[in-house]
């Protein structure tokens, strides 16, 4: 449970954040426009809401006798309907106190009753269920459903009522927060997965890998985010850029002196003066322009050297994804030297069934030869069949060969000396190379 705490936490968000859709629609409708506050009052009241849920499921929990569990069932839904019933209630009392031009109560009910109701059930669901039960695939689709509904009237009502249009880039920028929210629960869920089906197994997940993978969503989410309230900022420097880059060639093309064969004026040896080199702001633009263009080309120059030290800041912030390394000194007491070996990584290259009739037909080794033959044996049977061969034992293979192969020789015999030969490290006789050389010839010939 204390594992999970801080997973729990993360799912209640969600489940606190899944009814804001439809408050930036009717709140910001009723009231004609946003205002954090106001937000702010909402949420004050799940601290009294989302408890009162909490208690009387554990209260019904206690409870064995069925008529008292039936009459705590009850409370739950007079609860439920008392809450809605203060909902609009305070709505109207405080549209009477504010006035009746201030906002429309009726309006901001819409809004206000389903997250009363949910934050409610949240209470509940706090009690009974896990962090990867809290927030489910059902309430995902409920908030997928409503986010594109909510954004859909945004949009048609715009036109009609300008102050939508900030509620549908809340909208949109709070269904990026909540997907990165869902990915982080399902990782998380599909891990705890992993981890309650390899207990008590040989079979063991690595230490740390929660805590990386919620790390590496976390850095992921936060660019993503940051692009996203930063997008203007981002897109004004690509422009400048563009513009300088297009101002520049500007420049060059038109102040460029062709070679002229008749007299040059006054008029033609003066050069056009653009804003590009300006003396009030050209001159700076065109500086930043400068250092903008050598920073790229040093990122690009020294790129090994920036993506090690961003590694070395990863390996730090991340720290180590398995158990922790202990310094263990296994030479120790054995040898009294060192030698350091040169490993090199060698190309795995298949051997086609070509080249290894060509190995056999040059092998003189009679065991290599052999081995070579029931080799080229299971090249044959596993063009003729769908199963996987290499996973199978040599009985099996044997088995296998009785159905397909049809042939004089003895399949089972050429099995049995195989695992004598493989497997017992003995070598091949006179008798194994005639039986090995016969199934070649009556396969390849």
């Amino acid at each position: 449970m204390k594992k999970n705490f801080v997973l729990k936490c993360i799912a209640v968000l969600a489940m606190l954040l899944l009814p804001l859709p439809l408050l930036f629609v009717f709140d910001v409708s009723a009231f004609k426009g946003f205002d954090i506050l106001r937000y702010l009052i909402y949420y004050s009241a799940c601290i009294v809401i989302c408890p009162v849920g909490y208690f009387l499921l554990s209260a019904r929990k206690a409870q064995h006798k069925p008529k008292l569990i039936f009459l705590f069932n009850m409370i739950i839904g007079v609860v439920a309907i008392a809450l809605v019933v203060l909902t609009v209630l305070g709505s109207a009392l405080v549209h009477s106190v504010m006035g009746e031009n201030e906002f429309d109560a009726f309006t901001l009910c819409f809004g206000l009753i389903p997250s009363v109701l949910l934050w409610y059930h949240l209470g509940m669901r706090i009690k009974k269920y896990n962090f990867d039960e809290i927030y489910s695939f059902p309430w995902l689709g409920i908030y997928l459903v409503e986010t594109v509904l909510c954004y859909i009237f945004c949009c048609v009502m715009e036109a009609d009522r300008a102050y939508l249009g900030a509620s549908k880039t809340k909208i949109a920028v709070l269904l990026v927060i909540m997907g990165l929210i869902t990915v982080i629960l399902v990782n998380q869920t599909n891990i705890q997965t992993q981890i309650d089906q390899r207990r008590n197994t040989n079979l063991i997940v690595p230490k740390g890998l929660r805590l990386y993978n919620a790390k590496l969503i976390g850095i992921v989410g936060a660019i993503i985010i940051a692009a996203l309230f930063l997008k203007d900022y981002i897109a004004a420097g690509l422009t400048w850029i563009v513009t300088m880059t297009l101002n520049i060639i500007d420049a060059l093309i038109f102040n460029i002196r062709f070679q002229q064969t008749d007299p040059i004026n006054g008029e033609d040896t003066q050069i056009p003066e653009g804003n590009l080199f300006s003396t009030e702001r050209g001159g700076k633009d065109f500086l930043i322009y400068i250092l903008v263009i050598v920073s790229v080309i040093l990122v690009i120059v020294f790129r090994k050297k920036i993506i090690s030290f961003f590694k070395s800041i990863a390996s730090r912030f991340f720290g180590k994804f398995s158990a922790e390394e202990v310094d263990v000194y296994e030479a120790d007491n054995y040898t009294d030297s060192y030698e350091k070996l040169d490993i090199r990584q060698e190309r795995i290259t298949k051997t086609t069934k070509k080249d290894c009739l060509k190995m056999y037909r040059k092998e003189k080794d009679k065991t290599k030869k052999f081995r070579l033959g029931y080799r080229l044996y299971l090249m044959w049977l596993s063009e003729r069949s769908s199963d996987n061969l290499g996973n199978m034992t040599v009985e099996q293979q044997a088995e296998k060969s009785r159905k397909i192969y049809h042939g004089e020789n003895d399949t089972l015999q050429l099995a049995n000396r195989y695992s004598e030969i493989r497997y017992n490290d003995k070598n091949a006789s006179d008798k194994d190379f005639e039986v090995a050389d016969s199934f070649i010839n009556e396969l390849y010939n």
